[in-house]
């Protein structure tokens, strides 16, 4: 029988994994090894730090981690939930729907089973028999029901059919965090832009030290811009632009807009609105200074951007009133 030592270190270990200290909870994990290398939660624990950023270099080590806590406790229902997973995310069906069954054998009571069994039938297009295991997830067709259903129809691309449900599981809960945020994420997916950045400022009101939820919004920014450019709605899309560039100044905007905020400026001074046009030539100066230091650009490349920007940028402030240029030639001069 393994010494109390070996379970304080899994412990330990616990509370890193949980903290994100991958790291360390291996090196605890390590010892709990060396102590005793015939106690199955430390092989569980292994393979859940394995799991974390999974890849073809991962995936057989967590599997093997997984299945030596299962041969050292045969019934270790969440080892075989957890590589049931695994295998689901590498769409390995078959292996997966027999690790989620086998949990469900041993503990029935586990209703999350059920939902990831129902997630495998949806991606074989077995609507019906998805719907009968999520049936089990909860007698009751509550917030909960659909929120799970919202979840399963997402991942298996139903996009339409997730945004209904989860929109009935919003209706009676407003303050479920991860259902605006899927439903944001099947807005996109649908490109209804407009709908998935409400639902994104939702999520952020009531979780804003969530980051993805600010990386997500600042994805769905630039491709709203993208969609409006295509429209040649060049301001709206360099507004939306910038707004994604406020929140992640790395976002890519790519050859294919690099221009907007140029042709935006060029459309604000027809319109006799040179401060805008000022506004967007500063965005596209600091877009093409990120690239430059970045190394995305070589110096010939942004030389020859940033000529063509200070040329729109001397023809707009020719058209702002006397005081207004004065002020911008000192805020030029202190700026440098």
């Amino acid at each position: 029988m393994a010494n109390r030592e070996v379970y304080d270190l899994i412990e330990k270990a616990k509370k890193d994994y949980e903290g994100e200290n991958y790291e360390m909870a291996i090196v605890s994990l390590d010892d709990a090894l060396l102590l005793d290398p015939d106690v199955p939660e430390i092989y569980f624990w292994r393979g859940k730090i394995a799991a974390v950023d999974l890849n073809d270099e991962t995936v057989e080590t967590a599997i093997a981690e997984f299945t030596q806590a299962i041969n050292l406790r045969p019934d270790y229902w969440e080892a075989y939930f957890e590589r049931g997973k695994v295998h689901l995310y590498f769409n390995r069906l078959e292996e997966a729907e027999e690790d989620f069954k086998k949990a469900l054998e041993i503990n029935p009571e586990f209703e999350e089973g059920y939902s990831y069994l129902a997630q495998i039938e949806l991606m074989r297009g077995n609507d019906e028999k998805a719907l009968q295991y999520l049936d089990k997830v909860s007698t009751e067709k509550d917030y909960k029901y659909y929120y799970n259903l919202g979840k399963i129809l997402y991942n298996a691309g139903n996009y339409e059919a997730a945004i209904d449900a989860m929109s009935k599981a919003l209706s009676e809960n407003k303050y479920l965090v991860d259902g605006y945020f899927t439903r944001a994420k099947a807005y996109e997916a649908l490109e209804k832009y407009k709908e998935a950045l409400e639902d994104l400022k939702a999520a952020i009101t009531l979780m804003p030290e969530e980051k993805k939820f600010f990386n997500t919004m600042a994805e769905v920014y630039f491709k709203k811009a993208k969609q409006l450019a295509d429209k040649g709605e060049i301001k709206k899309a360099a507004d939306h632009f910038i707004e994604g560039l406020k929140i992640n100044y790395n976002l890519d905007i790519g050859k294919e807009y690099e221009k907007v905020f140029e042709q935006a400026a060029e459309e604000c001074m027809k319109e006799g609105d040179y401060r805008k046009a000022i506004d967007y030539l500063e965005f596209a100066e600091r877009v093409i200074e990120n690239e430059f230091t970045e190394g995305k650009i070589d110096y010939e490349e942004y030389y020859r951007k940033k000529t063509d920007i200070d040329r729109l940028t001397k023809e707009a402030v020719k058209g702002l009133p006397l005081k207004e240029r004065i002020i911008k030639k000192l805020n030029d001069i202190y700026a440098k």
